[in-house]
């Protein structure tokens, strides 16, 4: 039999990241306490996700989401993947079907506005990890399908990576919003609306004295207006806080984005050994299937592109 050549060590640092952070986040499914007061929300966002359409998108998606990516930690466990092949295939099939759900459901999210112009490279860096893991799970199913072992086994980690974006723009986020604050001179827009839910949450009196343009002369609330929010990390100032946090977001989740497509391919490219073995795999069983081009059946380099024939070992 045929030494597996997969380091051991890359599967448990990769599968049990996307597993413990999936586990660290399940009490974010208690919406209106957990995900509104903790870790989940900047000050800000609560205002688009209290109520509506908005609402109700990313409850769906965290209820896919999350147990998705408890399920994909344990797809990448050895046991499961060799001896408990039935688990292996419904725990795969599992998983795709709740990202896709998860992926329709950040759609109807991701056109919010909040934060200004900052929001446009936010809402482009989500719609392409929505394409991107969208793709990568059809690919990976697809060849699966065609037992094309190798190209699954691939196409599986880098949805894993493209999905694992997520924990590291996080950690980014909270490295660069002191940055931003101490660089100054970094503005948000929010509308008069949201400050005024913002504190009203908060139970504090609107800052009439920081934004008198929220005012009409009578002294009633100009809803519609919008200001401008300077991003510093002042937790006196709840609104600059988030804006402090939210400015820098879709930089950094594009940057997290390309990390992660680099990261991936070099981890591919560094494991050749593995999928040669998984290729000779996946010949034997197109083999017996009755597929043509055995070893090739799948979406393979050599039979869409230009790579020079794959032929089995003799």
């Amino acid at each position: 039999m045929e030494k597996r050549t997969e380091s051991p060590n890359a599967g448990v640092i990769f599968a049990g990241g996307m597993l413990g952070f999936s586990l660290s986040r399940l009490s974010d499914l208690d919406f209106d306490n957990t995900f509104k007061n903790g870790f989940a929300l900047v000050p800000g966002y609560w205002y688009v996700f209290h109520s509506g359409r908005y609402r109700v998108g990313m409850i769906m998606h965290l209820a896919t989401i999350l147990p998705a990516g408890i399920l994909l930690g344990l797809q990448f466990v050895p046991v499961i993947r060799h001896k408990l092949l039935i688990l292996h295939r419904i725990n795969g099939y599992t998983i795709i079907l709740l990202v896709l759900i998860s992926n329709g459901a950040a759609c109807v999210v991701l056109p919010h506005k909040q934060g200004g112009g900052a929001r446009t490279a936010t809402q482009t860096a989500e719609a392409f990890l929505v394409i991107i893991t969208t793709l990568g799970v059809a690919m990976a199913w697809w060849n699966i399908r065609r037992k094309q072992i190798d190209q699954h086994r691939a196409w599986m980690l880098r949805t894993m990576f493209y999905l694992g974006t997520i924990i590291t723009s996080r950690i980014i986020n909270f490295i660069s919003a002191p940055i931003v604050s101490r660089m100054g001179n970094w503005y948000g827009v929010w509308s008069c609306d949201e400050l005024d839910f913002l504190y009203s949450n908060l139970g504090e009196p609107f800052p009439e004295a920081e934004y008198p343009q929220c005012l009409f002369p009578n002294g009633t609330l100009n809803a519609g207006f919008r200001v401008a929010i300077e991003a510093a990390e002042l937790l006196t100032k709840p609104e600059q806080f988030g804006s402090s946090h939210i400015q820098p977001f879709g930089a950094n989740l594009w940057i997290c984005i390309a990390v992660h497509i680099i990261g991936v391919e070099m981890y591919l490219g560094m494991t050749p050994r593995e999928s040669e073995r998984l290729r000779r795999v996946s010949y034997e069983k197109q083999l017996e299937a009755g597929f043509d081009n055995p070893g090739s059946a799948g979406l393979t380099s050599d039979r869409w592109g230009d790579a020079e024939k794959w032929t089995p070992p003799k």
